[in-house]
């Protein structure tokens, strides 16, 4: 694996790169990260990896601060994993950034909670896109919100690159793979993991989804131990609140917080 320290030494090279699939992180990788390594290598082009804390997707400082950072250990997952490429961008990066403003859903959902978070998202990836040209980019639908704003922008701005969406990688328990993880004591993961069985009980109940049976699993939730942010039923691609499950599949979402750590989870379910 070819590593990058600053935006400048890749740029200087790029043009001899052949068709580049690329799987963006802010680093703290883990299984779920290597998945979307997995699929990048799927579609026959070199992989490109980039590891930044985005500063401009953190609406609350501390978050971006405490933010876990693990380096060596994502570039040993990245490399075991046969990426080809990883860029480390410096600060440059902002440098005369355009700013891009998200679309009105992303006030839906944690667009209504993390105010301004997903025009950060947007604006450092549509920096990237311009930097590095991908033929392909992967996102894990954990973060269902901002898979779909990607998917917009990219066809919006008719940008010539293939989005993948990727499955949610979870543990033993149901709980879903992310960085903030780390920060969970081995009690709290075992709480955490209550968020994926509501949904799948969600999924089983189908029949009698409404905002009242929905209601019970927040309330549910909160006598957990969570601070819940939203349980929604949603279009799965307008994000309005819908329970219309007897003509199409509806996104069940839920973003909660276990004492200092925020955790999102999602479910597609299927039509009945």
């Amino acid at each position: 694996m070819i590593i990058y320290n600053s935006l400048e030494e890749f740029n200087s090279i790029k043009h001899n790169l052949p068709k580049l699939s690329f799987v963006p992180t802010m680093g703290n990788l883990h299984e779920g990260h290597a998945s979307l390594i997995d699929i990048a290598k799927k579609t026959g082009n070199e992989v490109v990896s980039t590891i930044y804390v985005n500063s401009l997707q953190f609406n609350d400082k501390n978050d971006f601060i405490n933010y876990p950072k693990t380096l060596d250990m994502d570039i040993e997952l990245l490399d075991k994993k046969g990426c080809n490429h990883l860029i480390l961008p410096d600060s440059s990066i902002l440098d005369n950034i355009k700013s891009i403003k998200a679309p009105i859903k992303s006030m839906k959902l944690c667009g209504a909670h993390r105010p301004g978070h997903f025009d950060g998202v947007l604006t450092i990836l549509n920096r990237l896109f311009e930097i590095i040209n991908p033929h392909s980019v992967v996102f894990g639908k954990k973060d269902y919100q901002q898979f779909l704003l990607v998917k917009d922008f990219i066809d919006e701005k008719k940008l010539n690159i293939n989005i993948i969406g990727a499955n949610t990688i979870r543990n033993n328990n149901g709980l879903a793979l992310s960085s903030r993880n780390i920060l969970l004591t081995e009690k709290d993961k075992l709480i955490a993991s209550t968020l994926y069985k509501t949904l799948k009980d969600v999924e089983k109940n189908k029949a009698y989804l409404n905002s009242e049976y929905l209601k019970t699993k927040l309330d549910y939730l909160k006598s957990s131990g969570f601070k819940v942010d939203y349980l929604m039923s949603c279009d799965t691609e307008s994000l309005e609140e819908s329970y219309n499950i007897n003509n199409n599949d509806l996104l069940i979402a839920v973003a909660a917080h276990l004492g200092s750590v925020r955790l999102i989870d999602n479910l597609v379910i299927s039509k009945l």
